[in-house]
């Protein structure tokens, strides 16, 4: 028998509560932590597989760096001062504008960010690419309109509603919601729930749901105005509501007077019109809340739809309420506002594009590089991310790689990306080290686990991601000589600590902003982590609003707070209850008049002219291209590309293109055939699997596939078959609707 110790997932953004048996250093057995308060035991398939994520043939050992074409060993020191020097030769050459930061932490951890953006802004750069943008741009930038700040990041309160509205959200294979297999279970067997599920595809959800409406996929613009002019018509609207919460909705009014709901509704979505009439009357007369995924934020007219999503919420009265769309209480912020109105918020200098949540578009990343500007990006350090499978356009980012004249990787894994980089740094992995994320979506709790290490360094020379990020600032200058004060007086106590830091910085105002760093560099001595010093700057730093429910809870109303909830972090391994928000949701807005700011005017435009003309008009496919490619479906078969070993599937079958009978059928193919895949991008030979969860017209490929394990490639990496052009106008990439054509192979 081993020795049972918990922690947590870090393969999604649920983070559910694991608990790991360990024996002489090696995981033998997973199981869901039912003592966490937010998962409750619950967990997938892929968390119990993740002994694969900490052993595996792919670990790096040691640091590396690029001769020739191939990486050899170096040691620590030299790689520093190398990079070091480096950096500070490109920016003395070209100017702050040539660096860029990618990743910054994935879905298991986020506590380096902190540490790499210093290192960024040290640098003088504020280009920080990361996958936040690859999804979530545009309901972040609609978000941040409606509430007054992007970094209030809005969520359904499922766990209160009476109806879900799943729309282009599967949920039951990317869950996105703590528990949701249990959840919707729930809501299937309960006659007083709901489950709505708009999706053109029967989804593994959609067999859960009390209605199905199977839009034409990439109607969902028309289906969104037609429900808002249905209950504008029935007189559905929540006019108190209205009167008292929302500023702006009698100058949208307008843009849906005269729409022909039955029309769009038929003739675009192809649906009937009195099923969606009364799934429109359930989501206004009940308590509904709306989930949406990447069937909107990686399809056309994104910002649009998230935006008419928000309208939908507003004028029936679900949003800042329970059971509704609800602002979730934080910590700490997700991102930092970056509002493009701003003229101090930077611009990229090929595409002059913005910052939402202070994240630029990975999309754009290569053409950043690959441009004749004087500014143009030259130095790159990557993260915990491997882009090279992870973001759109593959064979773009080879050649952006190998046009830079710097490039930095800091991984678990000697990963696609790494193999690239000039320079690869080991650093250790989610279970050896401290960490913790900030998808602790919740309110008015504010639930918080930071997972502790499970296992010992799987090599003594790999380090924490933050303590190499402050390695590098000291090996550049940044970090100033400190007293051996501050250094000792953190090994007696976090109270004690800060006292001592409060006093050097009074001394030494000109050092204010390099407070995050020092505290790395002394407190994580003492402590033994830079993470956990991390931890206690954020909590330092948290807001009134949080310590304020901290003190309601309990927490002393002074600088022991800090201590107290420290120790208590430590001493709950499975998550905790931190702090409590105000019960009025409305509180957490940042509009002037704490109402919800609905009109946009950038997107009054778009709103008219979507019209059922236009609409029809672009819905029809290209004749080389027919088929809609939807590229990286989520499945309990697929993971992102921290989980490299294929075994760790077994033997389901994964590596497939799912295809509608009908089209096989025109096609003549069968299951099990293989076929050629063709896009504007690339093509690939894959096998075909027939499935009953596919709609006509459209294919299906699952991410995760193409990683290179112990040298061997295993699937089809479905990026390469995305061109970067294929986005929206905030960068998003449009996977969910890739043209593309099928071709048997003979």
């Amino acid at each position: 028998m081993g020795e049972w110790k918990k922690g947590g997932c870090i393969l999604c953004a649920q983070n559910c509560g694991l608990e790991f048996e360990v024996k002489d250093n090696q995981i033998v057995k997973i199981r869901g932590d039912k003592d966490n308060p937010r998962s409750q035991g619950y967990c997938c398939q892929k968390g119990l597989k993740l002994a694969h994520y900490a052993e595996n043939g792919d670990r790096l050992r040691y640091p590396l760096k690029k001769v020739g074409d191939t990486h050899q060993r170096i040691s620590w020191e030299q790689a520093i001062r190398e990079i070091a020097e480096k950096l500070l030769f490109i920016k003395s050459e070209y100017g702050p504008k040539s660096f860029a930061y990618i990743g910054g932490g994935n879905v298991g951890g986020q506590l380096e960010v902190g540490m790499g953006l210093r290192l960024l802004s040290l640098l003088g750069s504020r280009y920080f690419y990361s996958s936040l943008a690859q999804e979530f741009s545009n309901v972040y930038w609609v978000d941040g309109r409606v509430t007054g700040k992007q970094s209030l990041i809005t969520m359904p309160d499922v766990e209160n509603a009476d109806t879900i509205v799943a729309w282009g959200w599967n949920g039951w294979m990317s869950h996105q919601e703590p528990r949701t297999r249990i959840l919707l279970k729930e809501f299937s067997q309960n006659p007083q729930k709901k489950l709505i599920v708009i999706d053109p595809r029967l989804s593994e959800t959609a067999e859960h749901a009390d209605i199905h409406l199977a839009l034409r996929p990439g109607s969902d613009t028309m289906l969104l105005k037609a429900m808002i002019r249905i209950i504008l018509d029935q007189g559905w609207e929540n006019r108190e509501y209205i009167e008292k919460h929302i500023n702006g909705w009698e100058e949208i009014a307008p843009y849906f007077e005269g729409f022909d709901s039955k029309r769009a509704v038929e003739e675009v979505c192809w649906l009937d019109y009195e099923q969606v009439v009364e799934a429109t009357r359930i989501i206004a007369q009940t308590k509904s809340c709306i989930h949406q995924d990447l069937g909107i934020y990686m399809n056309r007219n994104s910002t649009l739809n998230n935006y008419l999503l928000h309208i939908l919420r507003a004028i029936t009265g679900r949003f800042a309420v329970k059971g509704g769309q609800i602002i979730s209480a934080f910590l700490y912020p997700m991102g930092s506002d970056s509002d493009e109105r701003n003229p101090k918020t930077w611009r990229t200098v090929k595409h002059n594009m913005f910052p939402v949540m202070g994240v630029f578009p990975p999309t754009l990343l290569p053409d950043e590089i690959l441009n004749d500007h004087p500014e143009r990006l030259r130095a790159i350090i990557v993260s915990a991310h491997n882009p090279l499978r992870s973001w759109p356009d593959t064979k773009a980012f080879e050649e952006a790689f190998k046009a830079l004249e710097l490039s930095v990787c800091i991984d678990v894994a000697y990963t696609e990306t790494a193999r690239l980089c000039d320079y690869v740094l080991p650093c250790l992995s989610y279970l050896e080290s401290y960490d913790t994320t900030c998808f602790n979506y919740s309110y008015p709790d504010v639930y918080f686990q930071l997972r502790q290490p499970v296992l010992r360094p799987f090599s003594p020379e790999a380090k924490e991601g933050s303590a190499i990020m402050l390695e590098l600032i000291k090996a550049l200058g940044f970090l100033p000589e400190l007293p051996s004060e501050l250094y000792e007086t953190g090994k007696m106590g976090i109270t004690y600590y800060l006292g001592a830091l409060n006093n050097y910085i009074n001394e030494n105002p000109q050092y204010l902003k390099l407070a995050p760093i020092i505290l790395g560099e002394t407190l994580g001595k003492a402590l033994g982590s830079v993470n956990l010093a991390i931890l206690v700057g954020l909590l330092v730093n948290s807001s009134k609003t949080f310590k304020a429910g901290a003190v309601a809870m309990g927490y002393p109303n002074d600088l022991t707070m800090i201590e107290k909830m420290y120790m208590d972090i430590l001493n709950n391994p499975q998550g905790l209850i931190l702090s409590k928000f105000p019960e009025d949701n409305f509180e957490m807005l940042r509009t002037e008049d704490k109402k919800l700011a609905l009109k946009i005017e950038e997107l009054l435009g778009p709103l008219q002219a979507a019209t059922i003309e236009k609409e029809l008009a672009e819905l029809k496919m290209p004749e080389d291209y027919p088929l809609i490619l939807h590229s990286g479906l989520h499945h309990e078969t697929v993971a992102n590309t921290m989980l490299r070993n294929p075994q760790w599937r077994g033997d389901r079958r994964w590596d497939t293109m799912l295809m509608n009978e009908t089209d096989a059928e025109k096609l003549g193919i069968k299951d099990g055939d293989r076929v050629r895949i063709s896009t504007k991008a690339s093509s690939a030979d894959i096998e075909v699997e027939i499935s009953p969860y596919t709609v006509a017209g459209s294919v299906y490929i699952r991410h995760g596939g193409g990683l290179v394990y112990e040298g061997q490639q295993y699937g089809v990496n479905v990026n390469e078959l995305v061109h970067r052009s294929e986005r929206d106008e905030m960068g998003t990439p449009l996977h969910r609707r890739i043209p593309c054509r099928v071709e048997k192979l003979y």
